[in-house]
């Protein structure tokens, strides 16, 4: 078994789509709309770009469930990062950085960004 898709609560989709895909270097899977839906799926690029990220709306308890861990400091998920470079080079690119990076007592080092759509990301470093 392996995780193909995570889902990712967000205010605004199309702010969304531009942070992850500008911002973060994600590439658009796929970009549907349906009748009162919205189907945004983001990946890392390359050959094996991993899970697919699904960008939903913040719609009702959804939202508020988002709310509530954006205020908490939880992050919504993690990424794994390679180095120093590619978090100043994703800064570069406009990242909002909530905390710097910093070794962690569970091993590796993590900086979290404000993603502009309601949650904090973490940049992880084995």
């Amino acid at each position: 078994m392996k995780i193909t898709q995570a889902f990712l609560i967000v205010d605004d989709q199309d702010k969304a789509k531009a942070f992850y895909t500008e911002v973060l270097g994600l590439e658009v899977e796929t970009d549907y709309q349906g009748e009162g839906f919205r189907w945004l799926s983001l990946r890392a690029p390359g050959q094996d770009g991993g899970a697919s990220l699904v960008l939903g709306s913040a719609d009702g308890a959804a939202g508020a469930y988002q709310r509530e861990q954006k205020e908490a400091g939880m992050p919504a998920f993690a990424f794994d990062i390679a180095d120093d470079a590619e978090f100043e080079a994703i800064r570069d690119r406009g990242a909002a950085v909530i905390m710097e990076p910093t070794k962690q007592q569970y091993g590796g080092t993590d900086a979290l960004i404000d993603d502009t759509v309601g949650n904090i990301i973490c940049l992880h470093q084995a």
